[in-house]
């Protein structure tokens, strides 16, 4: 269900549905009389007690609206009461010539069907207004209904026209266990109601609090409080040690209290960094901070919300009327007020301690987090106990006893102290909502069950706050009975998976600022911190991750709780943690604690600690800080930029932005080097030649990576990786595989580089042939696989002390040195590798070197060594065997399927070795050979763990990894995959949020008003602001990786980078200064390598470029969730959607806002409403809508909302994003520039008019204008000459059709494609913007239509023009169609499609031009069908051309962004030069 659900106790809950408009569910039929009988006659008698004090003669009665005929009867004998009267609106009535409603209306209650009552308002015999109550008394067989039920119509057509509307009651019947999924919005939606769900008993016998929920304006500060707040942003800048972080927690206040909290309470952040111990703050900016405080206001608080000089907000005034009402209660009133941040809860708790509150007897106290755990500290907040601390013991003694004038009534907490075993409430008040039911059931368990309240305060109008409660209180029957027995007391089962737990972290960020001693565990993937009150929520998120994939007999987790206490002391808990029998750990025992919650805490936080060790906790189950946006900065000018980043100087729409590297390798430094953390690498044989697994071995437990793909050659293969179990090596172990790492890195790049044991963050290592993979990817996830046994540590430390060893012994046999082996021909460690291929028996040193040019010249081998070698010595076996070498290529991007190794060099290579003077590596081939990748797999690592970091942090995972990775990766990046197919879906969808939300916020607005308002939303300009100021610009995948750059990563800042503080400048040199200044050029270049440098740690990027990957992330998340997780990922990037939190709500305001939004349905032509639904496949919910798209306007007077202009703005984004979606889906390996193509031709004007003439729309078009009615005959009868004609030519060619409309000499009328995208808006919105009845039309008549005529081979009439086209959109240069020379006349002609000279299509024919149509068909398929043939033979996007000596201009974004950061680079090269 989507809207807010309030499950309450049956009798307690009566009185509160009387004064709302609601939907009640109930239990049963019997549940159901009950209620209406009481809730009726509660009406009645209200109404008539109101007439009978106002004099009042009128009489409104109850309208009792049932489902059907045959229900008149038994409700109106079931409503029948000594007290008041019912009448029936029979079908006898209803049959009558007359209007018989003034014989039944005089009754307290008129029993009527929903047909009947239909017919009735339409007739003009009753009006609604009439009615004090309406009755809808079986809601729920509205809700299935395809044709609008009558119910719906009777809400759309004419209550939701009256102003001061009749309340409604709605029932609903349905049993507990579906209400999970009930989805009653659009009820909600038309009834303008509000859903309660009642329950008569709760799960065990438990019965819940009386859930409220309690409505408050926003806060809309003055101009003097957004004065006093300017000053405060302008302190940060002038460097009055008033930090971001500050003014943030400031402002909140404001938004939460008012301005005298607001004020009071910077006043003490501002005396306290005055008064601070730690930092003495120099003259400047103490003088600074005393000039400032002055300008904050110091008004006397007042409370009350009616007074012009009210100063509090009007969440703290709706608590106030809450609290209020406790003012008689009993001297046992106990509340719990429940704040989101620490730095709320304090400034709270002294406001309603104030005696200008007005309510004095309330006695607040906020409660520091640490009382959890050690229950020693009260922070009392009410006037005479400001500041005062008490042990918790002392005061839980105080607030169990007798009554105290002294004794706290109130507590403030925050989620973190939320756990603490306070006796139960009179009232638990959500100040804040959370989003997270592990909260919501701790709010539950501080109450006094159906004897209290819980409270959720949410702001008026906020659809964010809606989502929440909405997400919180959907609670299915597995995890209602775990609930009651929760908050019961009951802890020793494990929750079940569906419990959603969020990803905020339990202590708030005030509580870590004033507890930075505080203990945690620090995830090194993303940076995220376990704390103590963390722990629970985060095992919950790991176990349920394993009910997924656990068998059904695997024990459940549970919890016990053991008691001590010993001479008379205080009594002391321990808990016990078990896990899963599978997870390999056994259970977890807490420390000893004063309290049960500290145990809990204890015992969870050790049962963490463990499981990230075994690499069961990861970045997943984390939770995650607030991502930080840099709200300060506006869109406009260089001043607003983000810290960190460069505008360059040959072009401002060109940024550079601080590299983004994995915090990973950053916190593996807080991890000893004694422990190690497995990998296993095993890749396909790559090229046919194997290849043996290696493991890297990280100091911090790295999460899973997925498979990829690796290239060399045209060849490729899947690269695996296993986790295996961690395990403590010795320092002599740590040394050797120090020494194995510096060997391998050294061979790759074959450069000299050394660094100590722990400034490396992992290490490499190879495995033994003992070792295997897991037979099960299921195993591999949960078993902990021995890695370290099967290490070759005598390997490991050969290759450490030596880097070769002699070939040719006389102690083994060549054939077993050979085997496997790499070699050099001199014994220097920096120099060229061979893999030695074979022995040749067949050849001795004596031999001639026949196939062999380098020895061609001499007359054998070892003549040629006497000739060419050094003070040669000679050999001592002239007869042993030669060895066959081939070259060992270097380090290669292994990532992109064009990888192929370096043109050879001119002179002739080296085949044959003599082994006397050869040098084994001491790396076998097969191993070298997967470490000869290491630079590509460690490259793509680093960017699987960026990706795991933003999906984490911003998308709080919601997003596919393998998806989102490609949509951060750029074509300039060189990889196998790049965002631009993602790109074009999401440009799609991105057009049709922001149409959604412009159709539903500008209700009176018309289509070029819209228009215009969207390109502000979708804009290339508006896109990048929001990833600048989100921080999405560092994650972007956009340099080519250089292999002859890498080293893996070690402890220098340079090498991990680590994560950017958004509160603080990024250092970049003079780069950004010098770029801005636009200085000339330097009298030198950069060289290539310092190019090449720099972009390690800069990423300069066009603007357009980061508007397509957040184009690409939209695509990623709705290909992930659906339209859900992609519109959240919209609102997370920060796009202008204000207050739309989920899909619905786009109906939601629509339903407040477009309520003028349709034409009379008389309208319309006769039959036209019955003939269209049967086209379209479904009915229209709301018939005007079609009324308005089918009328032209041309044929009205009124406004210009009238016509089909705005249900054509929204019904051209659906039809575009629909279109999209489909050719995306059906050409997975078409390029973009294909899908491009096919998405435009598919959505052309003169496609959708041959389409309207098609499905035959063209007749039920409204229309005044004889001149276009004529225009549109004519052009339908020569379409259908046309299309008879194509048809024709395409049975005797033994073809489909294609696009026949093309041929039409005259544009076709607009009117004709307007209609298609009116009709599908109408129906679009008529469904609650979901896509149900489009859906049905698209994939039933559109979709057939133009697959059966739109294709790659039909873009075009000739499909010469499409290919050339096609080519062109991507970005290809080299490319041409031509026609071979005839060897002699009359021979057939032979034409070919030529790609940078490779030949990719040819075709035969006497006939030139058939000849040529054939090969350009013949290449569109090769194209269409093979995903990799265009990226393996062309590179003009990618790769440097280069023509007659001179640079080639490739016209594309990428290559002209290129030489714009040249020219940057070289500006600021010269004012370098200058300051130098």
């Amino acid at each position: 269900m989507v809207g807010e659900r309030y499950t309450t106790d049956l009798r307690a809950s009566t009185d509160h549905l009387s004064y709302f408009t609601v939907i009640a569910v109930v239990e049963s039929h019997e549940e159901k009389l009950k209620l209406l009988r009481t809730l009726i006659s509660q009406s009645i008698v209200e109404q008539k007690s109101s007439n009978a004090a106002n004099g009042s003669q009128s009489h409104r009665f109850v309208l009792f609206v049932v489902d059907d005929n045959h229900s008149i009867g038994e409700y109106a004998t079931v409503l029948e009461n000594d007290d008041f009267t019912v009448g029936a609106y029979t079908v006898a009535l209803h049959s009558s010539s007359a209007n018989e409603w003034p014989s039944v209306v005089y009754n307290d209650i008129v029993v009527v069907p929903a047909n009947m009552l239909l017919d009735s308002l339409t007739d003009g015999n009753v009006k609604l207004t009439q009615a004090q109550l309406i009755v809808i008394s079986d809601a729920q067989r509205v809700m299935p209904m395809q044709i609008p039920h009558p119910i719906m119509r009777i809400m759309t057509d004419f209550y939701a026209k009256i102003l001061d509307a009749p309340r409604v009651l709605a029932t609903v019947t349905s049993a507990p266990d579906r209400w999970a999924s009930l989805d009653l919005s659009r009820l909600e939606i038309s009834f303008r109601a509000r859903s309660f769900f009642l329950a008569t008993k709760a799960a065990d016998s438990w019965l819940g609090p009386l859930e409220l929920v309690v409505e408050h304006d926003a806060y809309s500060p003055t101009e003097t409080d957004l004065a006093a707040l300017a000053e405060l942003r302008e302190a940060v800048s002038r460097g009055y040690l008033l930090q971001k972080a500050h003014v943030r927690r400031i402002e909140r206040v404001f938004r939460q209290l008012g301005s005298h909290a607001g004020f009071r309470y910077a006043k003490e952040v501002l005396e306290g960094l005055a008064n601070s111990s730690e930092q003495a703050p120099e003259a400047s900016a103490q003088h600074g901070l005393d000039e400032l405080q002055p300008k904050l206001p110091n008004s006397p608080l007042i409370a009350d919300l009616g007074s012009a000089s009210c100063n509090i907000s009007p969440k703290l005034g709706n608590l106030r009327q809450i609290l209020s009402i406790y003012d008689n209660h009993s001297s046992d009133f106990r509340a719990i007020i429940m704040v989101q941040r620490r730095n709320v809860g304090k400034p709270l708790a002294a406001i309603l301690g104030m005696p200008e509150f007005g309510l004095p007897f309330l006695r607040p106290a906020a409660i520091d987090h640490t009382s959890v755990r050690d229950g020693t500290r009260l922070v009392g907040s009410n006037a005479n106990q400001q500041g005062s601390m008490q042990s918790l013991p002392a005061v839980q003694q105080d607030f169990l006893g007798l009554p105290s004038s002294a004794a706290p009534n109130v507590f403030v907490i925050t989620r973190s102290t939320a756990k603490l075993e306070l006796p139960p409430a009179t009232v638990v008040i959500s100040f804040d909502l959370f989003d997270d039911q592990l909260a919501s059931v701790y709010q539950h368990a501080r109450t006094n069950g159906r004897h209290s309240h819980l409270i959720h305060l949410v702001e008026k109008g906020n659809n964010e706050h809606r989502r929440i409660l909405s997400r919180v209180e959907s609670v299915d029957p597995e995890l209602r009975g775990w609930v009651a027995k929760f908050v019961q007391g009951d802890y020793r089962d494990a929750p079940p998976k569906s419990l959603y737990t969020g990803v905020d972290s339990w202590l708030s960020d005030s509580d870590e600022e004033h507890n930075e001693n505080e203990e945690f565990i620090v995830d090194p993937t993303t940076s995220a911190r376990i704390y103590k009150s963390d722990a629970e929520a985060a095992i919950y998120r790991m176990i349920a991750g394993f009910e997924q994939q656990v068998a059904s007999s695997e024990h459940e987790p549970f919890v016990s709780l053991e008691r001590h206490a010993e001479n008379g002391s205080a009594e002391r808990f321990r808990c016990t943690v078990s896990l899963p029998h599978h997870t390999g750990i056994p259970s977890v025992v807490g420390t000893w604690c004063s309290t049960q919650a500290g145990a809990r805490e204890e015992a969870f936080y050790r049962a963490c600690q463990e499981s990230l060790r075994l690499r069961l906790l990861d970045y997943r189950h984390f939770p995650q800080p607030d991502w930080q946006v840099d709200e300060w900065s506006s869109p406009s000018g260089e001043n607003s930029l983000p810290s960190g980043v460069a505008t360059a100087a040959a072009s401002t729409a060109v940024h550079g932005y601080p590299r983004k590297f994995p915090d990973f390798w950053a916190n593996s430094r807080k991890y000893p080097a004694t422990t190690l953390y497995p990998t296993v690498i095993i890749p396909d044989n790559l090229a046919g030649q194997p290849h043996a697994p290696v493991v890297l071995l990280a100091r911090a437990p790295m999460p899973h990576i997925p498979d990829f793909l690796l290239f060399f050659s045209g060849a490729r293969a899947t690269a695996h990786f296993y986790r295996g179990a961690p395990f403590e090596v010795s320092s002599v172990q740590l040394q050797a595989l120090h020494g194995y790492t510096v060997r391998v890195v050294r061979s790759l790049t074959n450069k000299a580089f050394d660094c100590k044991p722990e400034e490396l963050m992992c290490f490499f290592a190879p495995l033994a042939s003992s070792w295997h993979p897991p037979a099960s990817l299921q195993a591999s996830q949960w078993s902990q696989m021995p890695v370290g046994a099967h290490i070759p540590w005598d390997a490991v430390q050969l290759a450490a002390d030596y880097f070769a060893v002699p070939l040719y012994s006389n102690l083994t046999s060549l054939d077993d040195n050979a085997r496997d082996a790499i070699v050099q021909d001199r014994n220097v460690e920096l120099t060229a590798r061979y893999f030695l291929i074979q022995v040749r028996h067949d050849l001795t040193p004596l031999s001639k070197a026949e196939d062999s040019a380098r020895e061609a010249d001499y007359s054998n081998f070892l003549e040629y060594c006497k000739a060419r070698r050094k003070d040669f010595a000679g050999i001592e076996d002239e007869k042993q065997p030669m060895v066959e070498v081939a070259a060992v290529p270097a380090a290669l991007n292994n990532l992109h399927p064009m990888s192929v190794p370096p043109t050879p060099p001119s002179k002739a290579p080296l085949k044959y070795l003599i082994p006397e003077l050869t040098y084994k590596f001491t790396i076998p081939a097969s191993t070298f050979r997967t470490l000869w990748l290491l630079p590509s797999i460690m490259t793509r690592i680093d960017g699987c763990l960026l990706v795991k970091e933003l999906d984490a942090k911003l998308f709080h995972l919601s997003i596919s990894e393998q998806l989102l990775l490609v949509a951060l990766t750029t074509r300039a990046a060189w990889t196998e995959h790049n965002y631009e197919r993602l790109e074009f879906l999401g440009d799609a969808f991105l057009k049709v949020i922001a149409s959604n939300f412009l159709y539903v916020t500008m209700a009176g607005a018309g289509e070029g008003a819209l228009h215009y308002a969207r390109q502000g939303i979708i804009r290339n300009e508006t896109l990048h602001d929001c990833a600048m100021r989100v921080g999405v610009c560092p994650y972007v995948q956009h340099k080519r990786f250089v292999p002859k750059l890498w080293l893996p990563p070690r402890a220098d800042a340079q090498a991990l980078g680590g994560s950017v503080d958004r509160d603080e400048d990024v250092q970049m040199g003079d780069e950004g200064a010098s770029a801005e200044s636009g200085s000339g050029k330097g009298k030198t270049k950069r060289s290539k390598r310092q190019r090449q440098m720099d972009a390690q740690t800069t990423l300069w990027m066009g603007d357009k470029t980061v508007a397509d990957v957040v184009e690409a992330i939209l695509a990623a998340a709705f290909l992930s969730g659906g339209h859900e997780v992609a519109l959240r990922a919209a609102k997370r990037l920060q796009l202008p959607l204000p207050n739309i939190a989920q899909w619905t709500d786009f109906a939601r305001i629509g339903a407040r806002t477009l309520q003028s939004e349709g034409r009379d349905v008389a309208s319309l032509l006769p039959g036209t409403l019955e003939a269209v639904q049967a086209l379209v496949g479904t009915t229209f919910s709301k018939p005007a809508l079609l009324a308005q798209a089918l009328t032209h306007t041309s044929a009205f007077s009124g406004t210009e909302g009238s016509s089909y202009e705005r249900l054509e703005f929204i019904g051209d984004a659906i039809l575009d994003f629909l279109v999209a979606r489909h050719i995306f889906e059906r050409h997975p390996h078409l390029s973009p520039g294909g899908l491009t193509l096919l998405k435009a031709a598919m959505v052309s004007n003169r496609a959708l008019a041959a389409f309207c003439v098609h499905a035959g729309l063209h007749r039920y078009l409204v229309i005044a204008s004889e001149q276009l009615r004529d225009a549109i005959a004519r052009y339908v009868d020569f379409l259908e000459e046309l299309r008879k004609k194509e048809y024709d030519f395409a049975t005797r060619e033994n073809r489909l059709p294609g696009q026949y409309w093309l041929d039409m000499p005259m544009d076709p009328p607009k009117c004709l494609s307007d209609v298609v995208e009116s009709v599908i808006g109408a129906l679009y919105v008529s469904d609650g913007f979901f896509e149900m009845g489009v859906g049905r039309f698209f994939d039933a008549v559109f979709k057939p239509f133009m697959d059966a005529h739109v294709r790659l081979q039909t873009l075009s009439t000739n499909p010469k023009v499409t290919l050339i086209e096609l080519l062109q959109a991507e970005g290809c240069q080299q490319h041409a169609v031509i026609k071979k020379p005839q060897e002699r006349p009359n021979m057939p002609v032979e034409m070919e499609v030529r790609l940078h000279g490779q030949v990719i299509a040819s075709a035969t024919d006497f006939s030139a031009s058939t000849a040529t149509r054939t090969v350009a068909l013949a290449a569109l398929d090769a194209l269409a069908n093979n995903p990799e043939l265009l990226a393996q033979l062309c590179d003009c996007l990618t790769g440097d051309k280069k023509q007659d000596g001179k640079q080639e201009k490739v016209l594309h974004e990428d290559e002209v962004e290129a030489a714009e950061v040249e020219e940057a680079m070289d500006a600021m090269e010269g004012v370098e030069d200058a300051e130098q």
